[in-house]
C-alpha cells in the first residue's frame, strides 16, 4: 500500500510538473472570443499557416465575420480559411460535412436544418484546443475531428451509427463573397480536386484544393445548381459540389486530407506530397501539438490565477495566427491576381492598420526570423509585384478598408531593432513610395487626402475622418523619419520629420482636443454630445484616442496643453467622463472606462501617456484595471473584435509589465506586472525576466525596481535591454510611490521627450481656402454669394465657365449675383505665400427650405434609418452630400425601400424632381432600382406622375448622381417619392444582395 502511494506520488508530482513545463497549450483555449463581438474562430491552425480548418455557421450579421458565432447551434460544414478577430468578413473557403444516410447536395436552411446537409450540434459535444478542434453532430451521430499542417487541413469523421455515411465537397460556400465560378473534378475512388473562384475581401481570386479520402467511395456525384449529373465526373459552373458515399460501420473513422494552393492545382497536390502524404491524422495532431507547445514556450509567467494562465496564453495564441502563408512549397503564390515566385516564405493577411501597435512589437522580440518574411513580403509588393505597400491585405489583395500606410510602421521597427535578413534599402524604397501615394482610398473612411497632406502636413477637414489620417501619418512620417537617419538621408530626414509634426495645425486650446481643419483656416468644432460629426471626423468616433495620439512628439503635445501637469488633467477628465453620447455609436469603439475605449486601436497607448506626464503611478492603476476587466477566460470573454491579434498582444504586453507606445523607438513604457513572475525565453537563447514581489490586486504600484541588480528608476525600458537577457525586478505596493520614474533625469531619455524644432503652420506657408458663410446652395429664383477669406491682404480669383481659376481669371470685388444653376471655382493668393486650394461651389435651383415659414416639411416612413436625421430633415436642408457617404448630409438606409413625403406649405405647380444619389461600391451603396414621383393635393389621393430607372454601375468608382426626373406641368402642394432597392449587381461582392441607399437634397422646380 505504501509502494503504491509513493507511485501515486510520484506520478502526481511528475504530471504537475509536466503540465506546468510542458503542457501550456493546456491553458489554450481558441473558444475564448467566439462570442460577443470578438470574431475569432475554434478551429485548428498552425502559427502563421496558410490552414484554418474550422466550423462554418450561415453568415448572419456582423458577429459571423469569423464563420463562426458561438450563440448559433447549427454547423453547415468545415472550412479550410478563415480570417481571426477581423471586423470584415471573408473566405471560407472549400468547406466539407460528413452526413449519415441518403446524400443530400443541399444545405438547407436554418430554419428547417432537415431540408439539407447541415446540423445541429452542442457546445456540450464540442471541444477545442491548439491545432485541434472536434464536435459530434448532432443529426449524424458522427464525431468530426480536425487538425492541420501550414497547408493541408486533416479531417477524421467518426460514424458512431453504420449505415451509408457521406461527405459533402462545397467550394461555393463563403462568408459574404460573390462566388463567381467553380470546379471539381473526381479523379479517381478516393481523390477528389477542385477550385473556387470569388471576389470579396481577398479580391478576385481562385483557390485550388485536392482531396484525399482514407476509405475508397462506393459511389460519388457532382451537382450543379444542387442538381445531381448522372455519370459526370467533372464540372465547372457557378454553383458546383460533390458528394461521396461509402458503407460504415458503428465506430468507424473516415479520414480526408485537403491541401490547399491560391495558384494552382499543380500547387495544391505539391503541398499534399510535402505535408500530407503517408501522414497520419494522429502524427499531424502531435506535430501541430508540439509547435503551439513551441511557441507557449517562449513566456512563462508564475501566478496563483488559472484564469490569467489561460488568458495569457489564449492571447498568446491569437496573437501568433496572422499574418498567414500564401506561398506554396514551389515558391510560388499569387498577389493582385498575378503569379510569381519567391525563395522565401510569403505572407499576407495584414491588419496592419490595427497589429502594428502591438502585434508585430511582440513578434519582433520573439519570433524575429518570422518578422524578416513579413518584411520582406511587404518590401516585395513593391519591388517584385509593383503594387506598392498595403493598406490592408488579404491573400495578396489590398482591399484598402482602412487608413494610412501603416506598414511603414512594422517594417521600420523591424529595421531598427537591426534583426538580420531585411533588405533594409527595398524596405525604404517601398515605405518612402507608400508615403506619397495617391490612390489608395479606403471603402469606408473616404479618400486619404495624401495629395493635401503633401502640402500642409495634414489632411483638411473637408475629408472625411481628417484627424485620424493626420495623426497616424504623421506618426508614420517619424518612423520612416528614423530609418532614413539610420540609412544616411539627411535630406529625407529632415522632409519626414517636418511632415510628422502636422497635428499641431489641428490642436484646439480651448478644449486640448485635435480639431478637422478646414482649408480656410478654421477649425471645426465637433459637438461631442453626438456621434454623427465624431464618426465623420474620426476614425470609429474616437476624438479621445486620436486626439492624443502623437507617440513621436509627446513633449510638444502636453506644452501645446500648457505643461504635464495641465496634459495629465486633461487625461483624467477622459478617464472619469461617463456622459451620454446620442446618435449611433461605431461599432468598434468599446469597452469603456469613461471616454476611453479598450475596444478600439487608437486608444491603446493612452493609459501609458502618463508616464510621459510624470505619472506614471496612474497608469499602473489603469492597466492593472484593466486587464481583469476586459479580458475573462469565456468565449465572450474579449471586448471586441481582436483584430488578427491586436486586443490579445496588448494584453501580452501589459500582463507582462510594459507597452510599445511608439514602435520604431525601441523602448516600452513601463505599466504594472500582472504576475508574480514572468519570463521571455528570446531566440538568441537569451532569457528576460519580469519579477514583481508581493504583487497583489491591491499591490499595483511599483515601489522601486532593480534591473540586473542595480536599481532602476526609468519609467521604460530598451529593446537592447531586454534582447541581452536579464532580470527587472520591482516591488509592489498598495499605495503609489510618487517619486519612482518620475525624476526629470528619469523623463529625459523617453522618446518624444526632446525639445521639439522650430515648425511653421499652414497659414504661415499657405494662402487660406476662400469659403462662404452661407452654406445653402439650393435656391428657388435667385442667389447672392460672398466669398471670403482669412489671411490678410489675399486676392480672391474666381470663375463661373468651368475652368480652374488662376491669377488672370476675374477678381472677386463684390458678391456674386445668380440666378440659374452654377458652378463657381475659386481660389486666393498672396505674394510670398503659396496660392490657395481652390473652393467648388455648386448652386441648383430647387424649392429651398424657409426657417419663417417652415416648409418644404418632410417625413421619412420608418425608424430604419441607418445614417442621417431619424426625421429625414437633411433631405431639404440646403446643403449637399459629398461622395463621402459619412460626411454628415446624407440620408441613408440599408436593405429597404426608402419612403419620402414632402409637405411643400402650399399648392405649387411643380416639373421636376433631383434627388442626390451617392454611388459608393465599396461601402455597398448604390443607387435605387427605381424612382417613382407620387403626387397629392389632400395627402390621400396620390397619383403616379413619374418612374425612372437606373443603371447599376459597372465598376468601383465612387461619385454623386442627380438624375433630373421631369414630368408634364403638376399642381401640387404634397409629393410622395420612393426609392426602391435592387439587387447590387453580380460584379460586386456581394452580387444578388440588395443595399444602401444614400440621398440627399430632393431638389423641386
Amino acid at each position: 500500500m505504501k509502494k503504491l502511494i509513493q507511485i501515486f506520488l510520484l506520478l502526481f508530482i511528475t504530471s504537475s510538473l509536466f503540465a506546468d513545463n510542458k503542457q501550456l497549450i493546456q491553458y489554450v483555449d481558441p473558444m475564448i472570443g467566439t462570442d460577443g463581438h470578438a470574431h475569432t474562430f475554434p478551429g485548428a491552425t498552425l502559427p502563421f499557416g496558410m490552414v484554418q480548418l474550422s466550423p462554418s455557421n450561415d453568415f448572419k450579421a456582423w458577429d459571423w465575420c469569423s464563420g463562426y458565432h458561438y450563440s448559433d447551434s447549427i454547423l453547415k460544414g468545415f472550412a479550410h480559411t478563415h480570417i481571426s478577430g477581423a471586423g470584415l468578413a471573408g473566405l471560407g473557403d472549400i468547406l466539407l460535412m460528413p452526413t449519415l444516410g441518403e446524400a443530400k447536395v443541399q444545405a438547407g436552411t436554418e430554419e428547417n436544418p432537415d431540408s439539407g446537409f447541415r446540423s445541429r450540434f452542442s457546445h456540450e459535444r464540442e471541444e477545442a484546443s491548439a491545432g485541434y478542434y472536434s464536435v459530434v453532430l448532432d443529426d449524424y451521430n458522427v464525431k468530426v475531428e480536425l487538425t492541420c499542417t501550414s497547408r493541408v487541413g486533416f479531417h477524421r469523421y467518426t460514424f458512431n451509427t453504420a449505415g451509408q455515411g457521406n461527405v459533402i465537397l462545397d467550394p461555393t460556400h463563403n462568408i459574404m463573397e460573390n462566388v463567381q465560378e467553380t470546379e471539381i473534378e473526381i479523379l479517381s475512388d478516393t481523390e477528389i480536386r477542385g477550385w473556387k473562384h470569388c471576389n470579396g475581401e481577398g479580391g478576385d481570386r481562385k483557390v485550388y484544393f485536392y482531396a484525399k479520402f482514407s476509405k475508397a467511395f462506393e459511389e460519388s456525384g457532382i451537382a450543379i445548381s444542387d442538381k445531381i449529373q448522372d455519370g459526370e465526373k467533372r464540372a465547372s459552373a457557378k454553383r458546383v459540389k460533390a458528394f461521396v458515399s461509402f458503407d460504415v460501420n458503428s465506430g468507424e473513422a473516415v479520414d480526408v486530407k485537403v491541401a490547399l494552393s491560391h495558384v494552382s492545382y499543380e500547387g495544391a497536390k505539391a503541398n499534399f506530397e510535402a505535408e500530407a502524404k503517408g501522414v497520419s491524422f494522429k502524427k499531424v495532431l502531435s506535430n501541430a501539438q508540439n509547435l503551439w507547445e513551441e511557441k507557449m514556450n517562449k513566456f512563462h509567467i508564475e501566478t496563483d490565477q488559472l484564469s490569467d494562465k489561460r488568458n495569457f496564453y489564449t492571447a498568446l495564441y491569437h496573437s501568433m495566427i496572422s499574418p498567414n502563408l500564401i506561398s506554396d512549397v514551389t515558391g510560388e503564390y499569387m498577389v493582385e491576381g498575378e503569379k510569381y515566385q519567391s525563395d522565401f516564405d510569403q505572407y499576407s493577411n495584414f491588419s496592419t492598420w490595427d497589429t502594428y501597435r502591438a502585434v508585430h512589437p511582440l513578434m519582433a522580440i520573439v519570433e524575429q526570423e518570422k518578422t524578416v518574411d513579413f518584411v520582406n513580403s511587404l518590401s516585395s509588393r513593391y519591388t517584385d509585384s509593383k503594387v506598392g505597400l498595403p493598406v490592408w491585405e488579404c491573400l495578396g489583395h489590398d482591399n484598402v478598408c482602412m487608413i494610412g500606410y501603416s506598414t511603414v510602421s512594422v517594417m521600420a521597427d523591424a529595421i531598427l531593432k537591426d534583426i538580420e535578413g531585411i533588405d533594409n534599402q527595398a524596405a525604404y524604397d517601398a515605405m518612402k513610395d507608400a508615403a506619397f501615394n495617391l490612390e489608395k482610398h479606403s471603402n469606408s473612411y473616404d479618400v486619404n487626402g495624401m495629395n493635401f497632406y503633401i502640402d500642409m502636413d495634414f489632411v483638411p477637414g473637408e475629408i472625411g475622418s481628417s484627424v485620424s489620417k493626420t495623426t497616424e501619418y504623421n506618426y508614420y512620417d517619424w518612423c520612416l523619419s528614423q530609418v532614413a537617419h539610420k540609412l544616411g538621408k539627411t535630406e529625407d530626414f529632415y522632409l519626414f520629420q517636418q511632415r510628422s509634426k502636422g497635428y499641431r495645425n489641428l490642436f484646439d486650446e480651448k478644449t486640448g482636443y485635435l480639431l478637422p481643419k478646414l482649408q480656410n483656416g478654421k477649425l471645426v468644432n465637433v459637438d461631442k454630445s453626438k456621434w454623427d460629426g465624431l464618426v465623420k471626423n474620426y476614425v470609429s468616433g474616437n476624438i479621445w484616442g486620436y486626439s492624443s495620439y502623437v507617440p513621436h512628439d509627446m513633449a510638444y503635445l502636453m506644452q501645446l496643453h500648457g505643461g504635464k501637469e495641465k496634459f495629465a488633467s486633461w487625461l483624467d477628465t477622459i478617464f472619469a467622463d461617463d456622459s451620454e453620447i446620442g446618435g449611433s455609436q461605431h461599432v468598434d469603439i468599446s469597452g469603456f472606462i469613461g471616454k476611453y475605449g479598450h475596444g478600439d486601436e487608437p486608444s491603446h497607448q493612452m493609459p501609458y501617456l502618463y508616464v510621459y506626464a510624470g505619472q506614471p503611478w496612474k497608469t499602473q492603476k489603469l492597466v492593472r484595471e484593466i486587464l481583469p476587466r476586459f479580458y475573462h477566460d469565456h468565449p465572450a470573454g474579449l471586448d471586441n473584435n481582436d483584430d488578427l491579434g491586436q486586443m490579445s498582444s496588448w494584453y501580452i504586453f501589459g500582463s507582462l509589465g510594459f507597452y510599445p507606445v511608439c514602435p520604431g523607438s525601441n523602448q516600452y513604457q513601463i505599466g504594472s506586472p500582472a504576475y508574480q513572475k514572468a519570463s521571455i525565453n528570446l531566440e538568441n537563447g537569451k532569457v528576460f525576466s519580469i519579477v514583481a514581489n508581493k504583487n497583489s490586486e491591491e499591490n499595483v504600484y511599483i515601489q522601486s525596481a532593480k534591473l540586473n541588480g542595480k536599481e532602476f528608476t526609468k519609467p521604460f525600458i530598451t529593446y537592447d535591454q531586454i534582447k541581452h537577457g536579464g532580470e527587472l525586478v520591482f516591488e509592489m505596493g498598495s499605495k503609489p510611490n510618487k517619486e519612482w520614474g518620475n525624476t526629470k533625469a528619469d523623463l529625459a531619455d523617453l522618446n518624444g521627450m526632446k525639445p521639439s524644432e522650430a515648425y511653421k503652420l499652414h497659414e504661415e506657408k499657405q494662402v487660406l481656402m476662400p469659403y462662404v458663410n452661407d452654406i445653402t446652395f439650393s435656391f428657388e429664383k435667385r442667389k447672392t454669394v460672398e466669398l471670403l477669406c482669412d489671411t490678410e491682404g489675399a486676392e480672391i480669383r474666381y470663375t463661373v465657365d468651368g475652368s480652374e481659376p488662376n491669377g488672370n481669371s476675374k477678381k472677386y470685388q463684390s458678391p456674386i449675383h445668380i440666378s440659374e444653376d452654377t458652378f463657381i471655382k475659386t481660389r486666393a493668393f498672396k505674394a510670398g505665400l503659396k496660392e490657395s486650394g481652390n473652393l467648388h461651389l455648386h448652386y441648383l435651383k430647387g424649392i429651398p427650405f424657409n426657417s419663417q415659414t417652415g416648409y418644404p416639411k418632410v417625413r421619412v416612413e420608418g425608424n430604419d434609418i441607418g445614417y442621417g436625421e431619424k426625421s429625414g430633415t437633411q433631405l431639404i436642408d440646403g446643403g449637399f452630400g459629398s461622395t463621402t457617404f459619412n460626411d454628415g448630409f446624407w440620408t441613408g438606409l440599408d436593405l429597404k425601400d426608402l419612403h419620402v413625403e414632402i409637405d411643400l406649405g402650399e399648392s405649387q405647380n411643380i416639373c421636376e424632381v433631383k434627388p442626390g444619389i451617392l454611388i459608393y461600391p465599396g461601402a455597398w451603396i448604390f443607387n435605387p432600382a427605381e424612382i417613382e414621383v407620387h403626387v397629392s393635393n389632400d395627402q390621400e389621393n396620390y397619383q403616379l406622375v413619374k418612374t425612372i430607372h437606373m443603371e447599376s454601375p459597372k465598376d468601383e468608382r465612387r461619385y454623386v448622381s442627380r438624375p433630373a426626373i421631369k414630368f408634364p406641368s403638376v399642381n401640387c402642394r404634397y409629393l410622395k417619392i420612393t426609392f426602391k432597392n435592387g439587387p447590387i449587381p453580380e460584379w460586386h461582392m456581394a452580387g444578388g444582395r440588395k443595399h444602401w441607399i444614400f440621398v440627399d437634397e430632393i431638389l423641386i422646380n
